[in-house]
């Protein structure tokens, strides 16, 4: 920004006939200045409901069932575990897509997650009426990948605990996909 004012101003005039200048003028534009903010910030908050409005109706149209999937706890410990890319959370990532209005991103999140599941689903050995409905199903290879992460500080402590004892009444409700056998030694969460 210019500098307006010089030390030959502040010379010819005195400080005191600037500095009385300079609130003058501070006065006689505040208002318009404090208006022009306030607009400033009602756009702002338009322009990001309207790109949230856009970033919802595409995910409504790509994935019809995606607010459901977003309600679900399976959703919710998926996105606790790291990206294998990165190894940060994967809701960090999510998070930045969706400030970012990036559908096709945050699509591709959603995405992932069915193709997990539905790759869990298919591994599954025990009958389907022996598993609980609406429950999460875990293989070995879950429980290891959750307490490495947990290992590396990727999942915190209250969540790596609610996973555990998920894991544990999974045990017993028979959704661990691929148990070890009897005698061979115990898993450990």
């Amino acid at each position: 920004m210019a500098d307006y004012l010089t030390q030959q101003d502040v010379d010819d005039w005195s400080a005191d006939a600037v500095s009385f200048a300079q609130r003058a003028a501070l006065h006689a534009v505040s208002p318009a200045l404090a208006r022009l903010e306030h607009q400033n910030e009602a756009l702002s908050r338009q322009l990001e409901q309207e790109r949230r409005r856009g970033l919802y109706q595409t995910l409504d149209r790509e994935l019809p069932n995606w607010r459901q999937i977003d309600n679900s706890v399976e959703w919710r410990q998926w996105l606790l575990l790291p990206y294998e890319m990165s190894g940060r959370p994967r809701q960090q990532h999510l998070n930045e897509a969706i400030a970012a209005a990036d559908a096709s991103r945050v699509a591709t999140f959603f995405r992932g997650f069915l193709q997990e599941q539905a790759g869990a689903a298919s591994r599954a050995s025990a009958p389907a009426s022996s598993v609980p409905i609406g429950k999460r199903t875990y293989t070995r290879a879950d429980i290891v990948k959750y307490s490495d992460a947990y290992r590396r500080g990727q999942i915190s402590e209250a969540d790596y605990q609610r996973l555990q004892a998920d894991i544990v009444v999974a045990a017993k409700e028979n959704r661990i996909v691929d148990p070890p056998t009897r005698g061979v030694g115990k898993t450990r969460f």
